[in-house]
């Protein structure tokens, strides 16, 4: 089974410490998923060490765990180094919870009637009424041989069909309300650029989000070597098609809107060094992508993180893999103004793009200033580093060169800052 992150046993290390964040849990079984139902409850689901351990509890205030679900599957391969357990779960209509289970090959599902936080029972396997079933499915749609399934999230749409991503099989089931399963889109590998690894790199899908107005935005980890700048947030229709959405970002697993501006809040797990074959400490960090292109790190500095959540007021929640823990930064605190305003009126033209274009922009306060262009694969053709560049407005010309005919993606970074521009080349 394809695992989301190489060599688990690496992550066991002490991250440097960082400020701006609270502590709100602790010493908690590699907390992966962090969810807030409508209550402002948090509910964290833990994959466990190996033996068993799985389990999805709600997070009190004071710190203190009320068990929902426990003994969920949850074992370590000694010859893969991989620990597998429960993912993710999610608050679904009726009452009921659900639970993504690779081991148990898709979607748990446990009835939350008559559960009394803190008085009740934990729910145990055998409680779960029903199995969204993928993995048997994807097995049968693979190649003999090489048959690779790893559900990781879902989501559950108002007609009641389920879509549940499978980072294995590198693409999404789709279960209608009959239990009739269907591709319902896969995620094409991208050549590697460099000679470390295999020659493609796999899109390694992580959070499906349902998108405002129908169909889905769907995040990626990429493969190994596990590149910066490679992974991508893309648009998937309600027929399945895939389109990109934002290109540039670093290994990402979690994506979550924000209840009031429907900006996007993607969760870059780490950055991994390939120096020393290991995830830099304290590189985890969360990017606000907001409607006008514009985006902002919100939080930064703390370790491997595969969770993310916001509750109504907008204050990050983040689960630390190795470390245990959850954390929150307050949304007082994980915006700038200087982020808002340093760069501002850029414009590239022209688009259609033939021979040349030119960037021009104004920045309001002296920074370094980035360039860098991506095909529609996400791949990094072309980076320049400007330098520091004072206050005023700035002008920069491109010339083609033998670049081919189709969709690109230009981004221009000044600071924390970065704006993204869609071109086409004909």
């Amino acid at each position: 089974m394809k695992n989301i992150f190489l060599l688990l046993c690496l992550l066991f290390v002490s991250a440097l410490s960082a400020q701006g964040y609270t502590v709100v849990g602790e010493n908690l079984r590699l907390p992966n998923g962090v969810d807030i139902d409508a209550q402002g409850r948090i509910w964290v689901t833990e994959s466990g060490y190996g033996f068993d351990d799985g389990a999805v509890s709600i997070l009190q205030p004071d710190g203190t765990l009320i068990p929902v679900v426990t003994g969920l599957p949850a074992f370590f391969d000694t010859v893969s180094m991989e620990s597998v357990g429960p993912w993710h779960s999610m608050i679904l209509p009726d009452n009921k919870l659900g639970v993504v289970s690779p081991i148990n090959g898709g979607v748990l599902i446990f009835d939350l009637s008559g559960f009394v936080s803190g008085v009740s029972q934990p729910f145990q396997l055998t409680d779960s009424i029903k199995t969204i079933l993928i993995s048997d499915y994807v097995y049968q749609n693979q190649t003999p041989g090489m048959e690779d399934s790893n559900p990781y999230t879902a989501a559950l749409d108002a007609n009641g069909n389920w879509y549940v991503v499978d980072a294995g099989f590198n693409g999404i089931i789709k279960v209608d309300p009959a239990g009739q399963r269907s591709v319902f889109c896969t995620f094409d590998p991208m050549l590697n650029p460099t000679p470390v690894g295999p020659p493609y790199i796999d899109f390694v899908p992580t959070r499906i989000l349902a998108k405002p107005g129908g169909g889905f935005y769907v995040c990626n980890l990429t493969g190994f070597p596990f590149l910066d700048s490679l992974a991508s947030i893309v648009s998937v229709d309600q027929n399945g098609v895939v389109s990109p959405h934002a290109n540039g970002f670093t290994m990402l697993t979690d994506l979550v809107l924000h209840p009031g501006s429907g900006d996007l809040y993607a969760l870059q797990v780490g950055a991994f060094d390939l120096s020393i074959f290991n995830f830099a400490p304290a590189s985890a960090k969360v990017t606000r992508l907001k409607q006008n292109g514009t985006r902002e790190v919100v939080a930064e500095g703390f370790d491997l993180s595969p969770g993310l959540a916001l509750d109504a007021s907008g204050n990050i929640y983040t689960s630390e893999l190795g470390l245990g823990r959850i954390l929150r930064f307050d949304a007082s605190s994980s915006a700038s103004s200087e982020v808002e305003t340093i760069l501002l009126n850029d414009q590239v033209s022209p688009n259609p793009v033939t021979d040349y274009l030119q960037v021009s922009f104004y920045l309001s306060h002296s920074s370094e200033v980035v360039l860098r262009l991506l095909d529609a694969q996400g791949r990094q053709i072309y980076t320049e580093n400007m330098g520091y560049l004072p206050v005023g407005s700035h002008q920069k010309s491109l010339h083609r060169h033998n670049w081919p005919a189709g969709i690109y993606w230009l981004d221009l970074q000044a600071g924390k800052t970065l704006k993204t521009h869609k071109l086409l080349m004909k």
